[in-house]
């Protein structure tokens, strides 16, 4: 399916699995000079962090004549772990305890595999990220299910992937640094926005031993729903606005980039094979929020994407993913080991 079966392989073998999941966003760059009136950087202290992150991700197959939907989302864990920021190296390392066994007997158990990585060069961005989800639920039983024990019907045989590569660009670079406000390795001085514009590439694909339709609500959907595979191509561009909010030492940033996502791809269905070809909108939104001094510094992100594929008349697909992640860090003067170690 448009190789997208080979392009996942090829990620699945570079990488580990289990539940450990790091983040490397940097390499040695040439330093861009920012506005000193609005940009100080920290870069020259270590910064050591605690963080949390929790991710987002569901699909839903919609029938747009009837406006009723089947929604499904995999059983997700807060994380936790340590983190390190210095010169051009940042890399957070967590593990997601499973703790909650209650949380598993009602939803079902999700294997997840999550790994992303940025490069952020002198003013710009480019994000990796590839995510890998066996067993899912269904959220919304009790729409087709009267009267509903409770129980979310659980597959433990759908495995959902998504592999994305974006590109971002603040207009504004002088006075408002991506890296800054994402990385938090300086800080704002006065509140400052910037016109943004993203390019992104997104390959998904699901398969599933049968029809991701159950028996019970095949009457809310035709045959062409009925489907047990799918790999889709999104080729994505947005522009919208950031903005960052500063009141002494706290900050609140907000964004928003609606756009267009070009799609393509194939569907494999009890009603047989089908090649979806539309163009849809999409929405990336990027925000965070809290307090940040030299020394330290705490808060929490969100980021959000949401995409939709026209399937077939009165048929869509759409699909949410993201993250929030709670931080909490201290700056020190770096040892002369690793000064010696990482050059600027």
């Amino acid at each position: 399916m448009f190789g997208i079966r080979g392009i996942f392989l090829v990620i699945g073998l570079a990488i580990f699995s289990g539940p450990v999941f790091g983040q490397v966003p940097d390499i040695p760059v040439p330093r861009f000079e920012y506005d000193s009136n609005y940009v100080t950087k920290f870069d020259n202290l270590l910064a050591l962090r605690l963080v949390s992150p929790r991710r987002v991700y569901n699909f839903r197959l919609r029938n747009t004549a009837t406006r009723e939907s089947l929604n499904y989302r995999p059983n997700l864990h807060t994380a936790v772990g340590l983190g390190i920021t210095y010169r051009w190296l940042a890399f957070d390392m967590v593990f997601t305890p499973k703790w909650n066994k209650k949380k598993i007997e009602k939803f079902g158990e999700t294997r997840e595999l999550n790994v992303k990585a940025a490069l952020y060069l002198k003013r710009d961005i480019i994000e990796i990220g590839y995510r890998r989800y066996k067993g899912l639920h269904i959220t919304n039983p009790g729409d087709y299910l009267n009267p509903w024990d409770g129980n979310f019907p659980y597959r433990p045989d759908i495995i959902n992937q998504n592999l994305r590569i974006n590109y971002s660009i603040p207009f504004n670079g002088k006075k408002y640094s991506l890296r800054t406000t994402l990385l938090v390795d300086g800080r704002l001085k006065k509140s400052s926005g910037s016109v943004m514009y993203t390019a992104g590439l997104n390959f998904q694909s699901m398969k599933a031993d049968s029809s991701i339709v159950p028996m019970e609500y095949e009457d809310n959907f035709d045959e062409f729903a009925q489907i047990n595979r799918y790999g889709f191509v999104m080729i994505q561009q947005s522009i919208g606005y950031a903005y960052t909010f500063i009141y002494r030492k706290f900050y609140l940033t907000l964004s928003a980039l609606p756009g267009i996502s070009y799609t393509f791809g194939e569907v494999n269905s009890e009603g047989g094979k089908y090649n979806p070809n539309s163009f849809n909108f999409m929405l990336l939104s990027m925000n965070g929020i809290g307090y940040n001094s030299r020394k330290w510094y705490a808060g929490v992100y969100f980021l959000y994407k949401n995409q939709s594929v026209r399937l077939r008349d009165n048929l869509s697909f759409n699909n949410n993913i993201g993250e929030f992640r709670f931080f909490v860090g201290y700056r020190i003067h770096a040892p002369y080991l690793l000064k010696s170690v990482l050059p600027e």
